[in-house]
């Protein structure tokens, strides 16, 4: 009995699918790593203040896992981002963390939880009120 084109065009796929996924899998990862090292070399640095904490997943093995929403300026104009992370202490609202942002991509952000910083506020001669920001010991 013949086999239909379709049904050989089926068992090929089944026999073969692993190759399409780890191709996908492949550009995907490759995708990532180059957002990655674009943001490491062509990026800006500024501060982010945290406004939402939220518990994701709370497990023994893995810890819990928060969402982080927080906000940070660029050029002028107010940004919005969030992130997931295991992290341990206290990363609550209203603390603020350098951003990494890719230059003209607003988008493309990364927060540091690395070094938490401590916002100051000062009005110069002229009344304009400027934000200083200090590592926070």
């Amino acid at each position: 009995m013949k086999q239909s084109k379709i049904s050989k065009t089926w068992n090929y796929y089944k026999k073969n699918s692993w190759k399409l996924g780890v191709l996908i899998l492949s550009i995907v990862l490759f995708y990532f790593v180059i957002q990655k090292i674009e943001l490491k070399q062509n990026s800006v640095e500024t501060y982010g203040k945290i406004y939402e904490k939220k518990r994701i997943v709370s497990g023994i093995r893995v810890g819990p896992l928060f969402k982080y929403k927080f906000w940070f300026m660029y050029n002028g104009k107010k940004h919005f981002g969030e992130t997931t992370k295991t992290l341990e202490g206290e990363n609550n609202i209203g603390k603020v963390f350098k951003v990494r942002v890719l230059m003209n991509k607003p988008e493309n952000y990364e927060i540091l939880f690395d070094q938490e910083y401590v916002e100051k506020y000062i009005i110069d001669k002229n009344g304009i009120k400027k934000t200083l920001y200090f590592e926070k010991n």
